[in-house]
């Protein structure tokens, strides 16, 4: 459906999809003109074999005009294998992308997320930066990440931490990542079948 936006995630976005909502919000507040709709699916908890086999009903039933993806870092959890990990995420991505005509955001996941296989979700990361194309962009909120990080060093002991002991996402990192989606949805040339 022309204008109506399906996220679908996993932990990514919070036990209770806290930055996905946040997102909409945010997006709302900048467009109050654009008509734009939600399907929000944020808080997936089974393997992407599964999401695919529920593709559709759960996402190419919905006929969105455009798909944000955060997802894998629930599946990177199970297998603790990036091409394991990768291969359900690939297959669901194509099955979007040859049975509808939506546009696809994915979202690299922060390595803060899964610091125990912080090397894993790099090399994850990276095989999701080659399913970029016409139809695909991939939004790089681990950088986002790094960046932040980075620039909260220079405040030293005041710095508010994005994960929490348990490597959860704070309430500021759901902030961050609804605010990174809703500046990077729209923020590209549109070309003639894209964004």
């Amino acid at each position: 459906m022309t204008h109506r936006i399906q996220v679908i995630g996993d932990e990514l976005f919070g036990a209770d999809g806290e930055a996905a909502a946040l997102f909409s919000e945010l997006l709302l507040c900048e467009n109050p003109s654009r008509p734009l709709q939600f399907a929000i699916s944020a808080s997936v908890r089974f393997s992407l074999d599964s999401l695919l086999a529920r593709a559709p009903s759960d996402i190419l039933g919905k006929q969105a005009e455009w798909i944000v993806l955060g997802l894998g870092l629930h599946e990177l959890k199970m297998v603790a294998d990036a091409d394991k990990a990768f291969v359900p995420y690939k297959a669901l991505v194509d099955d979007i992308v040859s049975k509808t005509s939506s546009l696809l955001c994915l979202l690299t996941i922060p390595g803060e997320a899964l610091p125990e296989c912080a090397s894993i979700v790099e090399e994850f990361n990276e095989k999701l930066k080659l399913l970029e194309s016409v139809r695909v962009r991939v939004l790089d909120f681990a950088e986002c990440v790094a960046n932040y990080e980075k620039d909260q060093l220079e405040r030293g002991k005041f710095a508010r931490n994005l994960y929490d002991s348990s490597h959860l996402p704070t309430s500021l990192c759901h902030a961050l990542l609804g605010l990174f989606i809703q500046k990077n949805f729209f923020k590209q040339k549109e070309p003639e079948n894209g964004f």
